[in-house]
């Protein structure tokens, strides 16, 4: 009996509609004619049990007409603990998924590899989330990487030949290859891609050409200068943005050589900004400014919006150069202006492009609670510049300086040293004393602080919580919470034994 009619069946109820032997499979036939017939309800759920079985593992197994592949050789590597495998597999079925970059990472930093039985486990997870894939494959061992061979969801962790897999794989396969390359042998993909890159369809382009990131250079500008002419116009603002990151690209050359006669700082008591929006013309669209703004940036209009894109792409320091000002010298020049919105996303943006810590630090002030560009921009920052910046905030007198401290820290994702992590602790239970209502954002963060506190500090974070403040019932969940992760992450890495 088809599991369909089993379940029309059901669903008309017997009474309308008596369940029939199933006919074709005589072991599954014999089974099921033991059932009682006079009880039509009772076998109709005992067929359903017998079938939901025979669905898993009463089928034929299908015939593999290819050879059985060679066995893998012997790992040397030796496979970590059964402790640290039973975090692992917490973490796989959806407890602490957050720590599993950190124990994956930390695997790796002690020498040690996945056992062979968590390996498709761990494997499933690379395929879902390409964020994991770095982290996964340095800790596979040989096992894994044969292994992946064996089902076309893994060829993420393929070790094969290149020119071979390049020239012949499925575009799946042909991604993985080139991501696997830009992080070992950034100048070998781009060869590879640059002799196919006439025969790629359109739609594969762009999702090639995003592989570059990884690893860009200088070695990548000429071949990304001539994809500024390809028909697709998404292919091409890719290889712009590309470019724009590259400081000493010919794009951003052009790019600044319009930008720098549209600002003319007016110096006096109050330095003010004196700003002239660009028109648009042929050359600019070629450089990937083109079009009406995207919806997020819609309110600025469409010169202000060429014009942010335009300073998006000059060096920040230039600025800096150009007016001898440093950058809150220049943000303060922006104050009040017109046109200050599009002169703060420009510099946003070039600043995340070019990676540069001192316009990096004046703009978090700006920026506090903003997801993408708060870590961003704190990302860019040296850690004990990031940890010097952020505990002056905590020691100012001015709440709302400490309140912005700890929103930035909700955002960035990097390590605290102990003496912020103490700093932070301090805030919090300062907060709760205070007798307010709770800090619903806060307390979603506090959850979150557990990822970067030092570990060791499991048990100083245990102690000294007000809880006779007034709301402390609000607060317990979450603190129980950071606790938790932060004992959990302490024993992950005690299993590992890393200190």
């Amino acid at each position: 009996m088809a599991w369909q009619e089993l379940v029309t069946c059901a669903l008309l109820g017997t009474a309308r509609r008596t369940p029939e032997r199933v006919a074709g499979e005589q072991a599954l036939e014999t089974l099921l004619g033991r059932l009682d017939a006079a009880d039509p309800e009772g076998a109709l759920l005992r067929m359903a049990g017998v079938m939901a079985l025979w669905r898993q593992a009463g089928q034929k197994l299908a015939r593999d007409p290819q050879p059985l592949s060679l066995p893998c050789p012997p790992d040397s590597t030796p496979a970590c603990s059964p402790r640290a495998c039973e975090h692992l597999i917490l973490m796989l079925q959806g407890h602490y998924p957050d720590l599993l970059p950190e124990w994956l990472s930390l695997l790796r930093e002690t020498g040690q590899r996945v056992p062979e039985e968590l390996l498709p486990a761990l494997l499933d997870a690379g395929a879902k989330q390409s964020e994991l894939q770095p982290a996964v494959l340095p800790v596979l061992g040989q096992r894994g990487h044969w292994l992946a061979r064996q089902r076309t969801a893994w060829n993420f962790a393929v070790e094969t030949d290149a020119e071979n897999l390049w020239q012949t794989g499925q575009f799946e396969e042909r991604l993985a290859l080139l991501r696997q390359l830009r992080a070992t042998r950034p100048e070998r993909a781009l060869a590879l891609l640059t002799a196919t890159w006439k025969e790629e369809r359109a739609r594969h382009r762009k999702q090639f050409l995003q592989m570059l990131a990884n690893g860009l250079s200088m070695a990548d500008e000429p071949f990304l200068e001539t994809v500024l002419d390809d028909r697709s116009t998404e292919v091409a603002c890719t290889a712009a943005d590309l470019l724009a990151q590259l400081s000493k690209s010919r794009l951003v050359q052009r790019l600044t050589a319009r930008a720098l006669p549209l600002l003319r700082l007016m110096s006096g008591k109050c330095d003010r900004l004196e700003v002239h929006l660009p028109e648009d013309d042929a050359t600019l669209s070629r450089d990937g400014i083109m079009g009406s703004p995207p919806a997020a940036s819609a309110k600025l209009g469409e010169k202000a919006w060429r014009l942010s894109q335009l300073i998006g792409a000059v060096p920040p320091a230039i600025w800096c150069r150009e007016w001898a000002r440093t950058p809150l010298q220049i943000l303060a020049a922006s104050r009040d202006h017109e046109w200050r919105q599009a002169l703060l996303e420009g510099w946003g943006l070039a600043t995340q492009r070019h990676r540069d810590p001192d316009w990096a630090e004046a703009l978090l002030s700006f920026h506090p609670d903003h997801a993408a560009l708060t870590a961003e921009l704190a990302a860019l920052l040296p850690p004990e510049r990031f940890e010097d910046y952020l505990l002056s905030l905590m020691r100012e007198t001015s709440t709302g300086n400490r309140a912005a401290g700890l929103v930035m820290l909700s955002h960035a994702e990097r390590p605290w040293s102990i003496a912020l992590s103490r700093a932070v602790l301090e805030q919090v239970r300062q907060r709760i004393r205070e007798d307010q209502q709770p800090d619903w954002w806060l307390a979603g963060a506090l959850r979150g602080f557990a990822r970067w506190i030092p570990p060791e500090l499991s048990e100083e974070v245990a102690a000294n919580w007000p809880t006779d403040a007034r709301h402390w019932r609000q607060w317990e969940k979450a603190v129980e919470d950071c606790l938790d992760q932060l004992r959990f992450r302490r024993s992950l890495r005690e299993a590992l034994g890393s200190h």
